[in-house]
């Protein structure tokens, strides 16, 4: 990548990379600080959706690697978005736990959409628009268990 074009997609596809990390290491340790009523369904909703980000992380990192691009996941680059991926200390009660999952879905969903605008590369565009949905999808169906 030698573009002023092809660093920019770099960049967002790094963001990317990152937050689905760190939404990751977060439904982690939400579930080990969780405590209230209904624990065991959250819980393993957490463990599946955890898997899941870390899939979609690894689509992300292998669309890195073909635009010649090194994936950045080392602890150190994650560090950077502490601010954004703020979890209280101690444990968490579930209705908490929930509303933190729940806007990060959403709040990632729309960086992902707006990362997908910006894109022209068709590959990337596909990934981030897939991305997207899946976390919008995520969102819906996470807010809509919580309601019934």
């Amino acid at each position: 990548m030698t573009g002023r074009a092809d660093r920019a997609l770099g960049d967002e596809l790094q963001e990317e990379l990152r937050d689905l990390l760190a939404l990751a290491v977060v439904g982690d340790h939400v579930r080990w600080v969780l405590q209230g009523d209904k624990l065991g369904e959250f819980g393993h909703w957490l463990v599946d959706a955890s898997r899941q980000w870390r899939e979609w992380a690894d689509q992300v990192a292998k669309r890195l690697i073909a635009l010649d691009v090194a994936p950045d996941g080392r602890v150190r680059s994650l560090v950077k978005d502490v601010p954004i991926n703020w979890v209280p200390d101690g444990w968490l009660q579930l209705d908490e736990a929930q509303q933190l999952i729940g806007d990060r879905l959403n709040q990632l969903a729309g960086w992902a959409l707006e990362r997908s605008v910006h894109t022209t590369d068709p590959e990337t565009l596909r990934l981030l628009s897939m991305l997207s949905s899946g976390l919008a999808t995520q969102a819906a169906t996470f807010q809509a268990s919580r309601s019934g």
